[in-house]
């Protein structure tokens, strides 16, 4: 007799990031329950990747099976009704596994860094002792210990700059959209959590979340956390390279990826709660041991 499935706890689980208690029994359930139209996007997604996640022969190669990477890369352009960032897909691509079985044992990610940044690109000098990316460097400033963005009508105060030294500054908004989505967080300690904030030019800071990512647990050496911030929005009119006015922002998708694991979360962006939930490794909870997964 097949266990009796709650989707609704599975969903809260999921958008908990609760990996070690989610994945503890996940091999027990019935996979055509968990991917069926009753299920949250974010269960659909855990057990798509479940289902197809498997590596080629160990010792020989050990690799991840590029199949289930399209297969799954798939699926995620459905539930989000765009595909997700090239850089992203090719970390999870880049997997591979310590031993014979997948579903014990530690899986690894190549983070692909450069001698100026990351799968990404170049990461530079931002204000303060700051990293940013290039293509915001012209609107972020600093002025009196405060990070500013430069909209066309005028100047955003963001909250304090960032003092230590290093800190990336990631920033995500919708064409022409008078809210920005920013996070502050340090590459190098790897993936653990991290402040996600919402600041609306008329109305100013409004909220803040906890982006789980990776969601890292211990930290032995040196890591490194790549990040991106997408604002997912209906396809809106113009030509390709035309200026395009915001159709409204349904979602503030942060997709992150680190040496043990690669991840995704989904904010509501009006209020900052949490939508949709997935990692490639329950959260850090495969890293963790067999007594934590079947």
């Amino acid at each position: 007799m097949e266990p009796t499935v709650d989707l609704t706890e599975l969903d809260r689980l999921a958008l908990a990031c609760d990996g070690a208690t989610l994945g503890s029994g996940w091999a027990a359930l019935d996979p055509a329950t968990l991917t069926g139209p009753k299920a949250s996007a974010s269960v659909r997604l855990l057990a798509h990747w479940e289902a197809e996640r498997r590596f080629t022969a160990y010792p020989t190669n050990n690799t991840l099976d590029p199949a289930a990477v399209t297969s799954f890369v798939a699926a995620l352009t459905t539930e989000l009704g765009q595909p997700p960032p090239t850089w992203w897909v090719e970390q999870l691509a880049s997997g591979k596994h310590d031993g014979p079985d997948p579903d014990h044992g530690l899986s690894f990610y190549d983070v692909g860094m450069t001698a100026n940044g990351d799968r990404r690109g170049d990461l530079v000098p931002g204000p303060g002792t700051t990293r940013i990316r290039p293509g915001v460097s012209s609107v972020l400033s600093e002025s009196s210990g405060q990070l500013h963005f430069d909209l066309s009508v005028g100047r955003l105060e963001l909250g304090p700059l960032p003092t230590d030294p290093g800190v990336a500054i990631e920033v995500g908004r919708a064409h022409a959209g008078s809210t920005i989505y920013y996070a502050t967080f340090s590459p190098g300690a790897g993936g653990f959590r991290f402040p996600l904030r919402a600041v609306n030019y008329r109305t100013g800071p409004f909220w803040q979340a906890e982006v789980c990512g990776p969601d890292r647990q211990v930290l032995g050496g040196l890591g490194y956390l790549t990040v991106e911030i997408v604002v997912l929005e209906p396809e809106v009119g113009g030509k390709p390279g035309e200026l395009r006015a915001s159709s409204g922002a349904t979602g503030v998708a942060v997709f992150t990826a680190e040496s043990h694991g690669i991840a995704l979360d989904v904010f509501d962006p009006a209020t900052g709660d949490r939508t949709l939930a997935w990692s490639s490794d329950f959260w850090f909870a495969r890293r963790l041991g067999p007594e934590l997964l079947p």
